[in-house]
């Protein structure tokens, strides 16, 4: 009988088709025969947990959210997403830009875990109440509503126990991704469960927002329940001054990074809000929630394939832009075909889902969801700049695409309203990806990816 992480990934095989025959070495054989290596089951059990949490997690918040936006309605809509996205910009603080070094590290030297985690754990700590004070200040100057100011401390607060997803680079570098999703998963059903209730109820925004406390701290045990459970002890978890040096100077560079994400994902909803209101504000939160819900694709198939990219860097240059042409090529279609679709069908999918309220929504929908084609393309292309060590170049279009959309927000929301903010964010997603085509040494490898769309 196979097992629940086999049969995730038997029912992504027909998807992850295409991805294997493409990216996995010459003479391995196709997916079916590749799951018969016994060292391979282990990584397909372990992309089948990701792949299949990440999907049953979607389904349930996604449906979850179509439910909460029409009890809140627009108005109500737009306040909770502005706490959210403001809360957000700061989530950098809280990060540190630690997850990734933390999975490297602990790869590299599996000896010095309990210092590693420790030391991560405790920096995220003091990171977390960093951001939570900075917000609390911030926000007091930029808002006067008492509601508002207390949905954004409340959001902020889930920095604190969202400090134990250092667990989480302890089993992802283990390739333990199930001791990971099932926490997600439970947690997700269990918000779902509570935040449905409330709605029955009737118990308002407030209450909606402290569930989403609750989900991270169900998160937190669950993970520290998991990592205790293989024989792991909290009590080893230690600080250490020296390991914290080392995280910080590898991390920085993260951490900018981290500020500018921030900026492009969050500020045009906190800049709506601020110049529009409440209404509108809500109007484009829904454009955004329908075209970001296809961003775990590229993350996925990405992440899966990898090593295999690396694999093939390091055995010539030409088998390396070979299967990063057939990435771009995969990438940039399925985009495409998402867009176009959601383009023509805007209108039912918002009548349907959200009611008559959000027809408002149907034109930033209906541009914003091109920013998709930018956002997979983009996320190879970070593969790409990391693979060859260009962190800078990446910090560079990550910082320039987040000033260009904050200036574009300033100048399109006042006069054309939120498809304003749908247009700055299009044309901000534009400039990292574009940036290799202008930098010397990437030049090339930008037309690489021209040609890969266009198959010239």
């Amino acid at each position: 009988m196979m097992k629940k992480g086999e049969v995730w990934c038997k029912i992504g095989f027909n998807i992850m088709d295409y991805v294997i025959n493409n990216f996995i070495k010459p003479g391995m054989g196709r997916s079916r025969e590749i799951w018969e290596h016994t060292g391979f089951q282990k990584y397909f059990r372990n992309t089948g947990w990701m792949f299949g949490g990440r999907i049953f997690i979607l389904v349930i918040s996604f449906a979850v959210s179509i439910y909460i936006a029409r009890y809140l309605g627009p108005s109500n809509y737009g306040l909770f997403n502005y706490a959210v996205s403001f809360a957000g910009l700061f989530g950098f603080l809280s990060s540190l830009g630690l997850d990734n070094i933390l999975n490297r590290e602990i790869v590299k030297d599996h000896g010095k875990k309990d210092k590693l985690i420790g030391t991560s754990f405790y920096l995220k700590l003091v990171g977390s109440g960093l951001a939570i004070v900075t917000i609390f200040i911030i926000s007091i100057f930029t808002t006067n509503d008492p509601l508002t100011l207390i949905l954004i401390w409340l959001f902020s607060i889930r920095f604190i126990p969202a400090s134990f997803n250092v667990l989480e680079a302890y089993f992802n570098s283990q390739v333990l991704s199930k001791k990971v999703v099932i926490p997600q998963i439970i947690a997700a059903i269990i918000s779902a469960i509570l935040k449905i209730l409330l709605i029955y109820f009737d118990k308002g925004i407030f209450w909606l927002t402290v569930i989403y406390i609750v989900e991270t701290l169900v998160i937190a045990s669950l993970l520290v329940f998991n990592y205790k459970k293989i024989g792991n002890q909290l009590s080893k978890l230690k600080f250490d001054m020296v390991v914290a040096k080392d995280l910080l100077s590898n991390s920085w560079p993260l951490i900018l990074s981290g500020v500018a994400v921030g900026i492009y994902m969050k500020i045009d909803q906190v800049m709506i809000k601020n110049i529009l209101g409440n209404e509108q504000a809500g109007l484009y939160a829904v454009a955004v929630k329908l075209s970001e819900v296809w961003y775990f694709i590229p993350i996925i198939i990405t992440g899966s394939v990898f090593p295999a990219i690396i694999n093939a860097y390091k055995k010539s240059e030409e088998e390396f832009n070979k299967r990063m042409s057939k990435l771009y090529f995969l990438m940039f279609w399925s985009s495409f075909l998402i867009a176009i679709s959601t383009t023509f069908l805007a209108e039912p999918i918002i009548k349907i889902l959200f009611g008559e309220a959000y027809l408002g929504s149907i034109v930033v929908l209906q541009i914003y969801v091109w920013s998709g084609i930018f956002v997979f393309l983009g996320v190879v292309v970070s593969k790409y700049l990391l693979t060859k060590n260009y962190l800078k170049i990446s910090l560079i279009g990550t910082l320039l695409g987040s000033i260009i959309n904050v200036l574009m927000n300033f100048v399109l929301i006042d006069r054309i309203g939120i498809q304003g903010a749908a247009i700055s964010t299009f044309l901000s997603y534009l400039v990292p990806i574009f940036l290799v085509l202008f930098v010397h040494k990437t030049r090339n490898h930008g037309l690489l990816m021209l040609k890969s769309i266009i198959k010239i």
